[in-house]
């Protein structure tokens, strides 16, 4: 989140009194109250901030993993939308340049051309781009597309520099919460495992019924344990060895910490240990998506102080389950705990609407 000594440089460099530094004001308020690391929404938030202030028409944050580039998040975002793609040529760029800002005023002029010529004509007329950086590693990439050729004021830089370090200080955190996470769940998977070798499917390599009988005394043994987990099962063929790479492929979209089982043939659960309901609402989509639109019904897990197990909500995940079976087109159906009451979940978009702005006076400097 932007520090005094950040807003004072801002302040330095720009202009007192022109729209842009008035726009760039704004949008530093609207990002310091956008939630931080327990807000579930706070990525789409940054996203859909840079979308309204810079009047572009997609941002999207992209992870770099063994020199693959993948969109993760994006923003605006439709309820069973692919991700958009990733363009190699502007990603292989800033991990050449980590420290510089991409700036690309025309998509049709320019050294990038004879890159974006062997695939797709661009479908934007100017993009901006950066590095989201932890020390000298890259961590993610980010970018702003818009609609027309234009050129970019300093203001935007200097917007687009707050965005991205306010997600790569967030982000951090979260890497610091979920590696102990890992660490914690690993030492009791450890505990309990043992020299157990049995522990994973045999055709898929997922977990397997095994695993979570494990997996789930050593959870309702710890005293960290969670209120509430949720839980759901789809239905996928698995005729093939290239539908068992769909299915990994599809679960490595799942956090570290939570879980995929396979439970039967052609039967997977999916558990969120640690992903909120509302994140796991959209996580839950995106897999179905992946897996072809199949059936699959969730609901919630709440163990209680008595420590009830998974079979204590499993009446409800098969109610949800066959009846997303039974739609002429199969959809994500929940089934709640009878009395529980939450937000509503997010239909056609994935973040609420950010507070209006309000005006950002710069801080007054002394004279030397």
């Amino acid at each position: 989140m932007p520090d005094q000594r950040l807003l004072n440089r801002y302040a330095k460099r720009l202009t007192p009194g022109v729209a842009s530094l008035d726009r760039l004001a704004q949008a530093i308020h609207a990002l310091h109250h956008s939630g931080g690391a327990g807000d579930p929404f706070f990525l789409s938030k940054s996203l859909e901030l840079l979308v309204e202030h810079l009047g572009a028409s997609l941002a999207t944050l992209v992870s770099v993993t063994g020199g693959e580039a993948e969109t993760r998040w994006w923003h605006p975002e439709r309820e069973d939308e692919e991700p958009p793609p990733a363009v190699p040529s502007f990603c292989r760029w800033l991990l050449d340049h980590p420290e510089r800002t991409l700036a690309i005023r025309d998509m049709t002029q320019g050294p990038h051309v004879e890159h974006l010529a062997a695939g797709p004509p661009p479908a934007y007329g100017a993009a901006l781009g950066c590095t989201l950086r932890q020390g000298e590693s890259v961590k993610a990439l980010l970018f702003v597309f818009f609609r027309s050729t234009r050129s970019f004021p300093r203001a935007e830089f200097a917007l687009l520099e707050a965005v991205a370090g306010f997600i790569g200080r967030v982000i951090e955190i979260e890497d610091l919460k979920q590696s102990l996470n890992r660490l914690e769940d690993a030492l009791a998977i450890t505990r309990a495992v043992m020299e157990d070798s049995s522990i994973r499917d045999a055709e898929t390599d997922l977990p397997n019924l095994r695993y979570l009988e494990i997996w789930q005394k050593a959870m309702l043994g710890s005293s960290n344990r969670p209120k509430s987990l949720v839980v759901a099962e789809c239905l996928v063929k698995v005729q093939n060895r290239k539908d068992v790479g769909r299915i990994l492929k599809a679960s490595e979209g799942v956090r570290a910490g939570d879980l995929v089982v396979r439970v039967a043939p052609g039967r997977f659960q999916i558990i969120f240990q640690h992903t909120p309901r509302s994140i796991a609402h959209i996580l839950l989509l995106r897999l179905r998506t992946q897996l072809g639109s199949a059936p699959m019904g969730a609901t919630l897990w709440i163990p209680g102080e008595e420590g009830q197990g998974l079979e204590s909500c499993q009446p409800r995940l098969d109610a949800a389950l066959a009846e997303s079976r039974a739609m002429p087109q199969p959809a994500l159906v929940w089934q709640l705990p009878e009395g529980f009451q939450e937000a509503p979940l997010p239909e056609n978009r994935s973040a609420p609407k950010p507070t209006v702005p309000q005006r950002w006076e710069p801080p007054q400097l002394r004279k030397a």
